[in-house]
């Protein structure tokens, strides 16, 4: 399938924990950019991810899940999905991933080819690192993207 073009490829994350898993995969796409023909971003939540979008082109959103799977379970979902609330948790600060992805629907600025990649996680807390398994995860998860890429 040929994907409309710009693809944008969004990590969406924190540096708590295993919540740095998105930025972790950008991160190793970055030493793959001149291969893939696609911007490479880390945001912090869905509010930052809004500014890079437009309407047009592809998606490919990266992000923690939490769909009660073992942790460093890989999960891909086209969108738009029934199984939105496995998309990060979010607060009353901060817009979720998938709201976002709900709310430029509603702005006209969603492309028209949206993928989610997620890495199920479980300690998000400041001051710690990857979990063994969300590490481990990461790097699949980075030749997934990286293969889905090349035929895109």
């Amino acid at each position: 399938m040929n994907w409309p073009r710009p693809i944008r490829v969004i990590g969406c994350g924190s540096p708590h924990g295993d919540d740095a898993v998105a930025w972790q995969v950008v991160a190793r796409l970055r030493n793959e950019k001149p291969a893939l023909d696609a911007e490479l971003h880390s945001v912090s939540g869905g509010h930052a991810m809004l500014n890079l979008l437009d309407g047009t082109g592809s998606l490919v959103l990266i992000d923690a899940v939490s769909a009660g799977t073992e942790s460093g379970t890989i999960h891909r979902l086209d969108w738009p999905t029934a199984r939105a609330e496995v998309l990060r948790p979010g607060s009353t600060h901060a817009l979720r991933p998938a709201e976002a992805l709900q709310l430029a629907s509603s702005l006209g600025l969603l492309p028209s080819h949206v993928i989610v990649w997620g890495i199920e996680v479980t300690g998000v807390q400041p001051g710690l690192g990857l979990s063994r398994p969300v590490a481990e995860a990461v790097v699949l998860l980075a030749r997934r993207v990286v293969e889905e890429l090349r035929h895109a």
